[in-house]
């Protein structure tokens, strides 16, 4: 039943007040705020450019570096105190918060073998960062090539140091080019919180059918200091390879000697944790007051940073020169060093230990691990 307030409302006020205020006429059968009857309706999502968008976080991207989001959506009951929300609201996703790729340069103050283009970025759904090779400008041909060609045929290794697994990474050769052009994609299994103790390390090759392939020069990429929670794009100047700079892996190998014989033997065993990938081998020099006297080698291992040879080289050494003599023990990678240790009676530190072991058990073989230095 319909009741108007309009005679009961002017009776409380005086005639100027109401005069003033123009209190109008509400009829209460006009409205309807009945409990009961009450519901609470969903708002409609609308999707447009610079929205968030509804993509679930288990899609997959055809191209890495394509940005995506995803919506955190809330559930609606029938009443305002029934609204579940999503767990997962709070958490920091840096992958929801696209930025324009940022475009670095890596230059070097000493004279550069061409420039490098690449792009990094980590990938938050598979824990991977993700390397985008594009393409290589202004090669510089080794100089046993310089004279009979003006192109060459350029690939690119990619390794990561420490390594995370013993996978090959490498691009396809390039045909009759000092400007090649790769578009390929790469990816190194790592998490998020480990990546900044990385580093990505490319490394230029010249393709030879005949001989070893010639290393063009190198790039070094300290992730520490990048940031690739978004797709960062580098144009980097490619250095000369310096062959000393830094650990290499480990390289496990026993020593004996038999005085009766007059024998020294080392046998390489196998190495870990290799920085160049590729195709190791051993090189072993004798080395008598400094000295190279004898150089020996083991077999080729083909693609793999963790090779394994058990192979054994021995040595004609006197009793009386052995106090002399150190041994160099050289792991390398086509034509590159990857890393050495040297043994004697005049080294110290592990190097020394082991040598001083082997003096003290004639007859006996003693293994150890050795590290690699690039020194």
């Amino acid at each position: 039943m319909g009741i108007c307030l309009n005679r009961l409302t002017y009776k409380s006020l005086d005639d100027d007040t109401i005069l003033s205020a123009k209190i109008p006429v509400i009829k209460l059968m006009d409205v309807h705020l009945s409990k009961e009857s009450r519901t609470v309706q969903p708002r409609s999502s609308t999707t447009s450019r610079g929205s968030i968008s509804t993509m679930s976080r288990g899609s997959v991207r055809s191209d890495p570096f394509t940005e995506d989001t995803s919506s955190i959506s809330a559930r609606s009951d029938t009443s305002v105190d029934s609204f579940v929300f999503d767990p997962s609201v709070g958490v920091i996703r840096p992958d929801l918060y696209p930025r324009k790729d940022a475009v670095l340069q890596q230059s070097s103050l000493d004279q550069c073998q061409g420039r490098l283009h690449i792009r990094l970025k980590y990938d938050f759904r598979t824990s991977d960062v993700v390397i985008h090779l594009i393409e290589a400008q202004e090669l510089c041909l080794p100089e046993s090539r310089e004279a009979e060609v003006s192109f060459g045929d350029p690939y690119v290794r990619i390794c990561m140091s420490p390594e995370v697994d013993e996978r090959i990474r490498q691009s396809s050769v390039k045909r009759k080019t000092c400007n090649p052009f790769f578009n390929e994609y790469f990816k190194f299994p790592v998490t998020f919180d480990d990546v900044r103790d990385k580093q990505i390390v490319f490394l230029i090759y010249d393709y030879d059918k005949f001989s070893r392939h010639k290393c063009i020069g190198e790039v070094q990429v300290d992730l520490g200091k990048i940031d690739v929670s978004n797709s960062v794009e580098m144009w980097c100047d490619i250095q000369k390879y310096q062959k000393f700079t830094g650990e290499s892996g480990d390289l496990l190998l026993s020593l004996g000697y038999l005085p009766a014989a007059e024998r020294l033997t080392i046998v390489l065993m196998k190495a870990k944790d290799l920085k160049l990938t590729g195709d190791p081998y051993i090189r072993v020099a004798l080395i008598v007051d400094g000295k190279k006297i004898k150089r020996k080698k083991t077999s080729v291992k083909k693609g793999t940073t963790a090779p394994v040879w058990n192979e054994a080289l021995s040595f004609n050494v006197p009793a009386e020169v052995l106090p002399k003599v150190n041994l160099e023990i050289t792991v390398i990678d086509h034509d590159l060093i990857v890393g050495k240790c040297v043994l004697g009676s005049s080294r110290e530190g592990h190097e020394g230990k082991h040598w001083n072991e082997m003096l003290t058990n004639p007859h006996k073989s003693m293994a150890m691990w050795q590290a690699l230095h690039r020194q």
